[in-house]
Parts: C-alpha cells; structure tokens; sequence
C-alpha cells in the first residue's frame, strides 16, 4: 500500500475551503491539521468530513509544524502571513504548497526561495491556470514547434461577483493579487524575456482610489524574442467570470474561450444563444486545482519537477511590479531584475 502524503492547511477562507475539499478526495493525500482564525469552521469541516484531522488557531501552528507525520503544508492563509508561514515550514523541512503572491515583494520571495534551496524542500508558487487542461495543452502545442513562434498573447481575466471592498484593502492591489496571475499565464506562452512593461488603469469604484487601486487594467509586454503580449484584467463582468486566452502564431492561432455552466446552444430565428461563463473561479477551474494538488505531491514525492520554477514566479512578482511604477510615471518602462 502506497504511503499518503500528510499535510496541513494554514487558512480556510473559501479557498482554503476548497484545496481541503480536494485533499479529502485525493486517495494520495492525508490532511493532518488545519490551522485557521476561526476554529468553529475547522470543527465543523471535521466532523462534516468525519475526519481524523486536528483543528489549531495560528498561534498554535508550531504543532502542526513539529507533526513528523506533516510532509508538506499548503498556505492559503491572508498574503500578509504567507513569509512567515513559509519560513517557519520550511525550517521545520516541510515542503512548501503557497498561494499567490508568496510575499508583498521581490527579496521576499526571494528570500523565500533560498531558504527552500538551502533546506533541500520545494516552494510550489500556486499558479493554478498552468494546470487548467485547455491552457497546458495550447502551452504544450506552442513549446512543441507546430505552431510556429508566437507573436501576439492575448489574455482576458475579468472577475465575478465584484470582491468586497474590505478585501481589496488588504490585497495587496490588483496587479499583485489578480493580474500576476495573467502576467505569469502569457509569459509562460511567450516563453522569452520581458523587455518593456506599459500599464493604465482605472478605479471605476470610488471607494478603490481611497488606497491607489484601480479595478481595470490593460497591461502590454514585449519580450525578447519579439512577441507581444496585452492583458485585459478587471475586478468586475457583467455577465460571469470571464476568462480567455488568444495566441497568434506565424502558422496557426489558438484560442480558449469561456466554460459555459452547461452545454446548451439555443438556436432559433433570432440567433444563438450560448450559455453564460461560470460564476467564480472555483467553479471555471477545478480541474487545474484538482491536477495541481497532485502536482504538488508528485513533487513531495520525487516523482516529479516542480513546474513553476523559482526564476518564473520572481518574474511575475516583478512585472507586477513595474505595472504600478508605469501607472504611477504614465510611461512605458523597461524590465529590470
């Protein structure tokens, strides 16, 4: 009988809710401890899921971290107590499963990445669309040279419902908490360098320019190898969770577009009606967090490469960068490390 990997969970907001849900179906995972603020909810998940799991608050998170039966944690706690949550696992020698961004900055995360190097352990920075069926094949077509080089990535990334404004002050500001996860997805197409960053914004919410945020963005890079990419991100859609990506290529273009709630075309003398996008992130992409957790336990494992490497996820923290510093200068500005 093959060994189930043990691991703990630091925060159970909805997200966190959600990788627990997929831990308790994975028959290769085990979840030993979660550790969040409110301790009713973990209780409650508990005895929901009839599980032999321990229920701690984050003052107490050392003893899930002394547990030898712990493997790895996965963090899905607010971005503010991820360096701390990842410093002290990977002290402790567990391998690291982290939500985006890992820190608020570039040294911190780099920093992070050391301490994993030095203590021999992965550091999984959770971008979850890289496992999404639909974008790994179009990215695995691309690498494969049938298409030809790229030339221009278009990605678009709208949110919905809108997220509550109490959330959004303590994000960290869209381009760290939502964009990064489109300027990861078309640099990974691309496949190249950056060379130049330009983004505009706009707070069509009043109370965002109360903190310095926008909730629409369109960002473009250049890359080394001449393509370009244009992201289209905002914190609201009309009609669902909007979620495309569109490569030109000198051979071929690849498209992905919306997962529809269900598969019903209507048709009739007025035109077709197709079905509106899925309503939140959780819903467009389970498989992706599904493939991600076994991903993750690949890599504990040794069975596997981690996928996100260091060197990327240090890049879209940068690049996220640069996008506040183009909208604060209104100019384009060069990639810098």
């Amino acid at each position: 009988m093959v060994s189930k990997v043990g691991l703990a969970v630091f925060g159970l907001g909805r997200m966190g809710l959600h990788h627990v849900k997929n831990i308790i179906m994975s028959p290769r995972a085990s979840l030993r401890w979660i550790v969040c603020e409110n301790i009713q909810d973990a209780n409650a998940v508990k005895e929901e899921y009839n599980l032999n799991t321990q229920c701690v608050t984050p003052d107490k998170v050392e003893q899930a971290l002394e547990d030898s039966s712990v493997d790895g944690v996965m963090i899905v706690s607010p971005t503010g107590t991820h360096e701390d949550l990842i410093q002290k696992s990977l002290d402790k020698a567990k391998s690291v499963f982290c939500e985006k961004p890992l820190t608020p900055s570039v040294p911190s995360t780099r920093a992070c990445y050391d301490l994993a190097e030095s203590k021999g352990k992965p550091l999984l920075c959770a971008f979850q669309r890289r496992f999404d069926p639909s974008f790994y094949s179009l990215y695995k077509q691309v690498r494969s040279g049938s298409t030809g080089p790229v030339r221009i990535v278009k990605a678009t990334s709208r949110d919905f419902p809108y997220p509550p404004v109490d959330y959004l002050r303590t994000s960290g500001g869209i381009f760290k908490d939502s964009t990064i996860h489109d300027l990861d997805m078309v640099s990974w197409i691309a496949g190249s360098k950056p060379v130049s960053v330009f983004a505009y914004g706009h707070a069509h919410n009043p109370e965002l320019r109360e903190f310095k945020d926008n909730d629409q963005v369109v960002v473009v890079i250049s890359y080394e190898n001449g393509s370009v990419a244009v992201v289209d991100n905002g914190r609201w859609c009309p009609y669902g969770y909007d979620q495309r990506l569109e490569v030109l290529c000198d051979k071929m273009q690849l498209s992905i577009d919306n997962k529809g709630v269900n598969h019903l075309i209507t048709s009739g003398d007025q035109g077709t009606l197709l079905p509106r996008p899925e309503d939140n992130f959780m819903n467009r992409y389970p498989d992706a967090y599904r493939n991600e957790l076994e991903h993750f336990l690949n890599v504990v494992q040794g069975k596997e490469e981690i996928r996100v490497s260091k060197e990327e996820t240090i890049q879209a923290m940068r690049l996220a960068e640069l996008c506040f510093e183009s909208i604060e200068k209104q100019k384009t500005v060069p990639y810098t490390e």
